[in-house]
């Protein structure tokens, strides 16, 4: 891989993995530990070692994903005296065990791992160190600009992020020479710069094909993109931007009624195995896609490429560390955090464990870029992932109200799916009753 999947949907992923991961629609590890927390007493308890000023001590990591034994490494050549306890953690069970956790009086951990799909639950929760501060002072300008807006609260950054999460689109080489006549992903781009020509380009690969050959497999899939590529938030606060919700849901509609579009549910075996077939020419494809999804499904080598999605690159996944006010050992779950996700050291021995960190300079080098994947023959995809794409990519902010419209729109999704007379309409009054039977305060213009 290049970067571990922490999403939910991947349970049926996981099975083939063999437990390596905890879920890339999120990990969804093991049973959450209750060993060895951190504390809630301010500071940190880390000892300084004489004049040398070393620090000592055990912090403490909620997490579900295994541990990083390159990147664990080199943190302890550098840090000798700081040790980590890893407690595992369902990425799901995170933001229910911080709740019994603090209304029980409990210890919270040093550090928490934060899965995308909980970032918004767990930063509602205001229980995250401004890490910009001392004692942490984090330097924001070894990120990437679009982590900024995602990671902070209240106008300071809370957690930074882990893995590189950014996402193109991949495609069948076959397919792409038979109905475009080339699949280099230059050229495919032209052919595609927007979803308008797209969904043109595919009803006319569905009518040549006779229906064989249709574009993506699931609108699942589609609204990943198309939520992801979104200019602007959902919300703003308790009050939803209407404008932007809607244009976003229509575009989906929009793909439906072309036909392009099959009707599989993501991370089902049905959806997994479409990987292999001729099918579907084009699929999702975040960072952790081809060693995570597509390698463990399709046995054959040279098959795929890697484009820049029409509309520009987005994020799909991925996670990051925040840590809670009055941990323990904070200043000795910071060195960890500084060391494996904002320094170079960090970022080559995280590399050699499979994940990619968010430390840009590390991606000026195109030694460190370069990055071959079986099923893409010798297209160089590192480059295409982490300077073509994420040269255009960007984030935006969320809040609770983003995981209550996500709840909403996997309804949306379902019924769209198997009733074509579904429309706009219908769809725009569902969401607004599915919000607002989960938080009356929302304000729907």
């Amino acid at each position: 891989m290049t970067i571990r999947k922490r999403l939910l949907p991947l349970l049926a992923v996981l099975s083939l993995l063999a437990g390596l991961l905890a879920g890339c629609g999120g990990g969804s590890g093991g049973k959450g530990g209750d060993d060895g927390a951190g504390g809630n007493s301010g500071g940190s308890s880390g000892e300084v070692s004489g004049g040398s000023g070393e620090l000592k001590g055990e912090f403490v990591l909620w997490t579900w994903e295994p541990e990083h034994p390159t990147a664990l490494e080199a943190f302890y050549r550098k840090y000798p005296g700081i040790k980590m306890k890893r407690v595992e953690v369902a990425a799901e069970d995170v933001p229910k065990k911080l709740q019994t956790t603090i209304a029980s009086g409990g210890e919270l951990p040093d550090v928490i791992r934060i899965e995308r799909g909980q970032k918004a639950k767990i930063f509602d929760m205001d229980i995250l160190q401004n890490l910009e501060a001392a004692p942490f002072n984090a330097d924001l300008s070894v990120l990437f600009e679009f982590d900024i807006a995602a990671f902070s609260m209240n106008g300071h950054m809370v957690a930074i992020p882990d893995d590189m999460s950014v996402s193109g689109i991949a495609y069948i080489k076959e397919l792409a020479r038979e109905h475009f006549g080339t699949d280099n992903p230059e050229e495919m781009e032209k052919l595609l710069p927007d979803w308008d020509t797209f969904i043109a380009k595919g009803q006319e690969v569905v009518q040549k094909s006779g229906g064989k050959v249709l574009m993506f497999p699931s609108h699942g899939g589609v609204w990943d993109i198309l939520k992801g590529q979104r200019s602007e938030p959902f919300f703003d606060g308790d009050t939803m931007n209407t404008d932007v919700v809607r244009e976003r849901v229509a575009l989906l509609i929009k793909f439906r009624d072309s036909g392009i579009v099959g009707k599989l549910d993501q991370w089902t075996p049905a959806w997994n195995a479409s990987f292999a077939t001729s099918d579907y020419m084009f699929a999702v494809s975040p960072v952790w896609m081809p060693q995570y999804v597509i390698g463990p499904n399709d046995p054959a080598d040279d098959r795929w490429a890697l484009m820049v999605a029409p509309g520009g690159g987005f994020i799909r996944g991925g996670s990051s560390h925040g840590i809670p006010k009055g941990a323990k050992n904070a200043e000795l779950a910071w060195k960890w955090i500084e060391f494996t996700s904002m320094s170079q050291e960090g970022a080559e021995a995280q590399k050699t464990d499979g994940v990619y960190t968010h430390y840009k300079p590390a991606y000026e080098d195109p030694e460190f870029t370069k990055w071959n994947w079986r099923n893409f023959g010798d297209q160089d995809i590192g480059k295409k992932f982490f300077v073509d794409i994420s040269n255009v990519t960007t984030d935006v902010p969320e809040n609770l109200n983003d995981s209550l419209l996500d709840e909403a729109m996997a309804i949306i999704i379902q019924t769209l799916t198997k009733d074509s007379s579904f429309g706009l309409e219908d769809a725009m009054a569902r969401i607004e009753q599915e919000l607002k039977a989960k938080n009356a305060n929302i304000v729907i213009n």
